[in-house]
């Protein structure tokens, strides 16, 4: 009796089925642990990291003498001996590895001296001639070259005793700016947007006898303000806010008036802010004057008169979202405000209006003008 071999084929093939299923796996993970791998992180991080990769490579021999010698820069923001100087930070913590200067001290004794341009480049020629000059076994070179709208670091390590190339590595940059947004001390901004009043029914303006309802319109508002970092998450906020107000006054369903003023607020706020990554998320509290710009129109249906209006003190609070976007940040916030004091009208008299409310939705952008650090990297070694 012949015995029938299908079993052991689909035995065979649900096999090979499972290998090939556990094979596609192993190569999404991969990929997957190398998309991570090259994340793109800021220019602090990337040359931390790129440290990291120079002290951990094992194919240079403990106690090396190394020389880091020519980093290119095309940025315009940063040069090579910023890098440089940031990249000998982790290595000689480590220790691991023994580290020449490379400050113009000692190159003014290497023939090749005047090669050398205070924009950290050499050529790579110069750098292995130079790297002899300095007793160095091993050289560290590289670039930080644009990619579009972002940058990469390369770093490439040369033994100079065989002229073999022992590693080559690119730290992709996550920003064209190179740095943490909020690496800065000083930031100015710009934003606008709509504003809506509420105001408290009140006796005054338009009958002293009458109740009136006072229904607020949608106005316009825009501010330039500055605002300095005291802390990594911390800090305080100064403005210019124009805002245009605008209400009707009703009684009874019956429309008595129209109002209009301009006024100058001007705000002292404290800002905490959290940046998980490119984005940002604030809340804010202070107080604020508001300047009366100009004369109050009350338009009514026997024409129209003018009247002053005073300085009045408030409260302000709001919250706000940010997205990095090129040398700034483009923010979103949404702001409430709370005067102090009435609204009052100086014609034939004082009168009282109302308690004013303000809710603000703005869109602005912002841009840091002091970095914290030169150059936006620390420049210690």
């Amino acid at each position: 009796m012949t015995m029938m071999r299908k079993p052991a084929v689909q035995g065979h093939l649900s096999s090979s089925s499972t290998r090939k299923t556990v094979f596609f796996f192993i190569l999404v993970l991969l990929a997957y642990d190398n998309l991570f791998a090259q994340k793109a992180v800021n220019l602090e991080t990337a040359i931390g990291n790129a440290g990291i990769y120079i002290v951990k490579n094992e194919k240079i021999p403990s106690k090396s003498v190394v020389a880091i010698l020519n980093i290119k820069s095309e940025s315009p923001k940063i040069n090579g001996d910023q890098i440089i100087n940031k990249l000998l930070i982790p290595i000689v913590k480590d220790g691991s590895l023994v580290v020449t200067n490379r400050n113009r001290e000692d190159l003014k004794y290497v023939r090749t001296e005047q090669l050398y341009q205070m924009s950290g480049y050499v050529s790579d020629e110069t750098a292995v001639r130079i790297g002899h000059e300095l007793g160095a076994r091993i050289i560290i070179t590289g670039e930080l070259i644009r990619q579009g709208s972002r940058y990469s670091l390369r770093i490439r390590i040369t033994n100079l005793e065989t002229g073999t190339l022992l590693g080559i590595e690119s730290f992709p940059v996550s920003d064209g700016d190179l740095f943490d947004y909020n690496d800065y001390r000083l930031y100015l901004g710009t934003r606008a947007g709509l504003s809506l009043g509420f105001y408290e029914n009140a006796y005054g303006l338009y009958d002293k006898s009458t109740l009136q309802t006072i229904n607020g319109l949608a106005g316009f508002n825009a501010s330039l303000y500055t605002s300095v970092s005291l802390w990594r998450l911390l800090a305080v906020q100064a403005e210019l806010m124009f805002t245009g107000n605008s209400f009707e006054i009703n009684s009874g369903g019956t429309w008595l008036a129209t109002v209009n003023y301009n006024s100058l607020i001007i705000p002292v706020l404290v800002k905490l802010i959290w940046y998980p990554s490119i984005f940002s998320l604030q809340g804010f509290a202070g107080a604020y004057l508001s300047m009366p710009l100009g004369k109050m129109e009350v338009k009514h249906k026997n024409g129209s008169y003018y009247a002053d209006y005073p300085v009045i003190p408030g409260f302000m609070a709001g919250v706000g979202f940010g997205i990095e976007l090129g040398p700034g940040v483009i923010l979103a916030d949404v702001r409430y405000a709370r005067d102090f004091d009435y609204l009052t009208a100086s014609y034939n008299g004082t009168r009282d209006v109302s308690l004013r409310n303000s809710f603000y939705f703005t869109l602005g952008y912002e841009i840091g003008l002091l970095p914290k650090k030169a150059g936006g990297i620390n420049n210690e070694n």
